[in-house]
Protein backbone atom coordinates (compact mmCIF):
# COMPACT_ATOMS: atom_id res chain seq x y z
CA UNK A 1 0.00 0.00 0.00
CA UNK A 2 1.34 3.39 -1.13
CA UNK A 3 1.59 6.18 1.41
CA UNK A 4 -0.81 9.19 0.91
CA UNK A 5 0.68 11.94 -1.14
CA UNK A 6 0.92 15.33 0.49
CA UNK A 7 -2.12 17.56 -0.23
CA UNK A 8 -0.89 20.30 -2.50
CA UNK A 9 -2.78 23.49 -3.51
CA UNK A 10 -1.71 25.00 -6.77
CA UNK A 11 -1.42 28.76 -7.06
CA UNK A 12 -4.47 28.91 -9.35
CA UNK A 13 -6.60 26.98 -6.91
CA UNK A 14 -5.47 29.21 -4.09
CA UNK A 15 -6.39 32.32 -5.98
CA UNK A 16 -9.85 30.97 -6.77
CA UNK A 17 -10.37 29.98 -3.16
CA UNK A 18 -9.37 33.42 -1.84
CA UNK A 19 -11.60 35.22 -4.35
CA UNK A 20 -14.58 33.05 -3.40
CA UNK A 21 -14.03 33.70 0.28
CA UNK A 22 -13.82 37.44 -0.23
CA UNK A 23 -16.97 37.48 -2.35
CA UNK A 24 -18.89 35.54 0.25
CA UNK A 25 -17.64 37.82 3.01
CA UNK A 26 -18.67 40.95 1.04
CA UNK A 27 -22.21 39.67 0.41
CA UNK A 28 -22.65 38.78 4.06
CA UNK A 29 -21.48 42.22 5.14
CA UNK A 30 -23.81 43.94 2.63
CA UNK A 31 -26.77 41.94 3.86
CA UNK A 32 -25.91 42.73 7.45
CA UNK A 33 -25.70 46.47 6.68
CA UNK A 34 -29.07 46.44 4.92
CA UNK A 35 -30.78 44.85 7.88
CA UNK A 36 -29.13 46.99 10.55
CA UNK A 37 -31.78 48.49 12.89
CA UNK A 38 -31.24 52.19 13.72
CA UNK A 39 -30.19 52.84 17.24
CA UNK A 40 -32.87 54.03 19.65
CA UNK A 41 -33.41 57.81 19.42
CA UNK A 42 -31.67 57.96 16.02
CA UNK A 43 -34.86 58.13 14.00
CA UNK A 44 -34.43 60.63 11.16
CA UNK A 45 -36.56 63.74 11.38
CA UNK A 46 -38.46 64.53 8.17
CA UNK A 47 -37.16 67.67 6.44
CA UNK A 48 -39.28 70.75 6.96
CA UNK A 49 -41.70 71.35 4.13
CA UNK A 50 -40.74 74.65 2.58
CA UNK A 51 -44.37 75.23 1.61
CA UNK A 52 -45.56 75.11 5.22
CA UNK A 53 -45.80 78.60 6.76
CA UNK A 54 -44.89 79.07 10.38
CA UNK A 55 -46.68 81.63 12.59
CA UNK A 56 -43.62 83.87 12.30
CA UNK A 57 -43.74 83.59 8.51
CA UNK A 58 -47.42 84.55 8.52
CA UNK A 59 -46.75 87.51 10.79
CA UNK A 60 -43.91 88.66 8.56
CA UNK A 61 -46.13 88.39 5.50
CA UNK A 62 -48.62 90.63 7.21
CA UNK A 63 -45.96 93.22 8.01
CA UNK A 64 -45.85 92.51 11.75
CA UNK A 65 -43.55 90.60 14.06
CA UNK A 66 -44.69 87.94 16.48
CA UNK A 67 -45.81 89.55 19.69
CA UNK A 68 -46.33 92.94 18.03
CA UNK A 69 -49.77 94.02 19.22
CA UNK A 70 -49.31 97.74 18.82
CA UNK A 71 -51.95 100.15 17.56
CA UNK A 72 -53.19 99.48 14.06
CA UNK A 73 -52.45 101.94 11.31
CA UNK A 74 -54.72 104.93 11.06
CA UNK A 75 -56.89 104.38 7.97
CA UNK A 76 -59.07 107.38 8.53
CA UNK A 77 -56.51 109.88 7.35
CA UNK A 78 -57.02 111.94 10.39
CA UNK A 79 -53.81 111.28 12.15
CA UNK A 80 -53.53 112.27 15.72
CA UNK A 81 -56.69 112.62 17.73
CA UNK A 82 -57.91 115.99 18.89
CA UNK A 83 -58.84 116.99 22.41
CA UNK A 84 -62.38 118.03 23.21
CA UNK A 85 -63.78 120.27 25.87
CA UNK A 86 -66.43 119.41 28.45
CA UNK A 87 -69.23 120.05 25.96
CA UNK A 88 -67.72 117.77 23.34
CA UNK A 89 -66.37 120.46 21.04
CA UNK A 90 -62.82 121.48 20.30
CA UNK A 91 -61.76 124.75 21.81
CA UNK A 92 -60.76 127.35 19.22
CA UNK A 93 -58.69 130.49 19.76
CA UNK A 94 -60.96 133.49 20.02
CA UNK A 95 -64.17 131.49 20.33
CA UNK A 96 -66.89 131.99 22.95
CA UNK A 97 -64.93 130.10 25.60
CA UNK A 98 -63.13 126.85 26.29
CA UNK A 99 -66.39 125.16 27.28
CA UNK A 100 -68.51 126.64 24.51
CA UNK A 101 -71.79 124.91 23.68
CA UNK A 102 -71.65 122.27 20.98
CA UNK A 103 -72.37 123.50 17.47
CA UNK A 104 -74.91 120.71 17.04
CA UNK A 105 -77.31 119.05 19.44
CA UNK A 106 -79.10 120.11 22.62
CA UNK A 107 -77.66 122.97 24.69
CA UNK A 108 -78.95 124.36 27.98
CA UNK A 109 -80.04 127.97 28.09
CA UNK A 110 -77.64 128.73 30.95
CA UNK A 111 -74.63 127.42 29.02
CA UNK A 112 -75.66 129.44 25.99
CA UNK A 113 -76.12 132.63 28.01
CA UNK A 114 -72.81 132.21 29.82
CA UNK A 115 -70.80 131.74 26.65
CA UNK A 116 -72.64 134.54 24.85
CA UNK A 117 -71.66 136.91 27.67
CA UNK A 118 -68.02 135.83 27.39
CA UNK A 119 -68.04 136.45 23.67
CA UNK A 120 -69.66 139.86 24.06
CA UNK A 121 -67.13 140.97 26.66
CA UNK A 122 -64.13 140.00 24.56
CA UNK A 123 -65.36 141.60 21.36
CA UNK A 124 -66.49 144.80 23.09
CA UNK A 125 -63.13 145.24 24.83
CA UNK A 126 -60.94 144.55 21.81
CA UNK A 127 -63.12 146.56 19.42
CA UNK A 128 -63.10 149.62 21.69
CA UNK A 129 -59.30 149.40 21.94
CA UNK A 130 -58.85 149.16 18.18
CA UNK A 131 -61.33 151.93 17.49
CA UNK A 132 -59.08 154.26 19.53
CA UNK A 133 -55.71 153.09 18.22
CA UNK A 134 -56.33 152.40 14.52
CA UNK A 135 -55.90 155.13 11.90
CA UNK A 136 -57.64 153.17 9.17
CA UNK A 137 -61.18 154.48 8.55
CA UNK A 138 -62.60 151.07 7.53
CA UNK A 139 -61.12 149.34 10.53
CA UNK A 140 -62.33 152.04 12.94
CA UNK A 141 -65.85 151.85 11.48
CA UNK A 142 -65.89 148.05 11.81
CA UNK A 143 -64.63 148.20 15.40
CA UNK A 144 -67.22 150.79 16.42
CA UNK A 145 -70.05 148.79 14.86
CA UNK A 146 -69.01 145.51 16.50
CA UNK A 147 -68.56 147.17 19.91
CA UNK A 148 -71.96 148.89 19.74
CA UNK A 149 -73.87 145.83 18.53
CA UNK A 150 -72.34 143.54 21.13
CA UNK A 151 -73.09 145.98 23.92
CA UNK A 152 -76.76 145.83 22.89
CA UNK A 153 -76.67 142.04 22.62
CA UNK A 154 -74.99 141.71 26.01
CA UNK A 155 -77.85 143.63 27.66
CA UNK A 156 -80.39 141.26 26.12
CA UNK A 157 -78.44 138.19 27.18
CA UNK A 158 -78.13 139.39 30.77
CA UNK A 159 -81.83 140.22 30.89
CA UNK A 160 -82.78 136.78 29.59
CA UNK A 161 -80.36 135.00 31.92
CA UNK A 162 -81.53 136.90 34.99
CA UNK A 163 -80.35 135.39 38.23
CA UNK A 164 -79.75 131.98 36.65
CA UNK A 165 -76.31 133.01 35.38
CA UNK A 166 -73.59 134.98 37.11
CA UNK A 167 -71.73 137.17 34.59
CA UNK A 168 -68.32 135.62 33.94
CA UNK A 169 -65.14 137.55 34.77
CA UNK A 170 -63.61 139.75 32.10
CA UNK A 171 -61.66 137.88 29.43
CA UNK A 172 -58.66 139.80 28.11
CA UNK A 173 -57.30 137.19 25.69
CA UNK A 174 -58.14 139.23 22.60
CA UNK A 175 -56.81 142.55 23.85
CA UNK A 176 -53.65 140.87 25.12
CA UNK A 177 -53.04 139.35 21.68
CA UNK A 178 -53.05 142.83 20.12
CA UNK A 179 -50.96 144.60 22.75
CA UNK A 180 -47.93 146.28 21.23
CA UNK A 181 -49.25 146.17 17.65
CA UNK A 182 -49.69 149.38 15.70
CA UNK A 183 -50.58 150.58 12.22
CA UNK A 184 -51.22 147.95 9.56
CA UNK A 185 -50.14 145.11 11.88
CA UNK A 186 -52.83 146.08 14.37
CA UNK A 187 -55.50 146.48 11.69
CA UNK A 188 -54.83 143.13 10.05
CA UNK A 189 -54.56 141.25 13.33
CA UNK A 190 -57.85 142.69 14.58
CA UNK A 191 -59.78 142.07 11.36
CA UNK A 192 -58.45 138.51 11.07
CA UNK A 193 -59.48 137.96 14.68
CA UNK A 194 -63.03 139.19 14.01
CA UNK A 195 -63.39 136.95 10.95
CA UNK A 196 -62.26 133.87 12.87
CA UNK A 197 -64.30 134.71 15.96
CA UNK A 198 -67.55 135.21 14.07
CA UNK A 199 -66.99 132.10 11.97
CA UNK A 200 -66.79 130.22 15.26
CA UNK A 201 -69.71 131.92 17.00
CA UNK A 202 -72.32 131.87 14.24
CA UNK A 203 -72.71 128.04 14.15
CA UNK A 204 -73.20 128.04 17.94
CA UNK A 205 -75.96 130.65 17.72
CA UNK A 206 -77.53 128.74 14.83
CA UNK A 207 -77.56 125.59 16.95
CA UNK A 208 -78.99 127.43 19.98
CA UNK A 209 -81.74 128.91 17.80
CA UNK A 210 -82.91 125.34 17.13
CA UNK A 211 -81.77 123.29 20.12
CA UNK A 212 -81.62 125.55 23.18
CA UNK A 213 -83.53 124.22 26.18
CA UNK A 214 -85.95 127.18 26.36
CA UNK A 215 -87.92 129.15 23.80
CA UNK A 216 -86.52 132.40 25.20
CA UNK A 217 -82.95 131.27 24.52
CA UNK A 218 -83.92 130.07 21.05
CA UNK A 219 -85.44 133.46 20.22
CA UNK A 220 -82.46 135.41 21.54
CA UNK A 221 -80.09 133.33 19.40
CA UNK A 222 -82.32 133.69 16.33
CA UNK A 223 -82.57 137.47 16.75
CA UNK A 224 -78.79 137.84 17.15
CA UNK A 225 -77.85 135.94 13.99
CA UNK A 226 -78.46 138.73 11.43
CA UNK A 227 -76.07 141.05 13.29
CA UNK A 228 -73.43 138.38 13.68
CA UNK A 229 -73.59 137.49 9.99
CA UNK A 230 -73.32 141.17 9.11
CA UNK A 231 -70.24 141.49 11.32
CA UNK A 232 -68.62 138.54 9.54
CA UNK A 233 -69.37 139.93 6.08
CA UNK A 234 -68.09 143.40 7.03
CA UNK A 235 -64.91 141.96 8.56
CA UNK A 236 -64.26 139.86 5.44
CA UNK A 237 -64.73 142.94 3.22
CA UNK A 238 -62.19 144.94 5.25
CA UNK A 239 -59.88 141.93 5.30
CA UNK A 240 -59.86 141.90 1.49
CA UNK A 241 -59.13 145.64 1.34
CA UNK A 242 -56.20 145.30 3.71
CA UNK A 243 -54.75 142.42 1.70
CA UNK A 244 -55.06 144.42 -1.52
CA UNK A 245 -57.40 141.95 -3.24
Amino acid sequence: MKPLESFRITPVAAAVFVASALLASGCSKHDADDTTTPAAGDTATPAADASTSTPADTAAANGTMAGDTGATADTTGTGATTGTDAMGTSANPGDMGSTAPATTGPVTDTDFYTEAMKGDQKEIAVSQMVAKKSTNADVKALANKIASDHQALDKKVKAAAGSKVTPPPADTTMTSALEGKTGTDLDRAYVDMMVTDHQTDIPKFENASQNASTDEAKKLATDALPKLRDHLKSAQDVQQKLSGT
